[in-house]
């Protein structure tokens, strides 16, 4: 399921920051491998499973690999989480409305 693979991606904390990166534009693996204290494999792997969920795009120009968010690829996540959130703000009104009406 696309979604398990989304939330799997955006549970590991490299894989966050690698995304946040991107929100400024394409970079290449070498570019998003600088600041962080891994090797260039590391942080391909990371792009791949980051690819694999939809949430970025690669390319191959010239020796370099581009990196793109997809920002599209976080939909399915939001929608989900937008309906969770009004499941459960709807529990907590019928929640909050008996105790009300047993406080009376």
């Amino acid at each position: 399921m696309k979604l398990d693979q989304t939330f799997a991606a955006l549970a590991d904390p490299t894989r966050r920051a690698l995304l946040t990166r991107l929100e400024s534009g394409e970079r290449t693996l070498s570019q998003l491998a600088q600041p962080l204290p891994m090797s260039l494999m590391a942080i391909q792997k990371h792009v791949k499973v980051l690819e694999d969920a939809g949430l970025v795009e690669t390319h191959k120009l010239g020796r370099s690999r581009y990196v793109t968010l997809r920002r599209q690829g976080l939909t399915p996540a939001v929608e989900w989480i937008q309906r969770s959130e009004q499941r459960w703000n709807a529990a907590f009104d019928r929640l909050a409305q008996a105790l009300e009406e047993d406080e009376e």
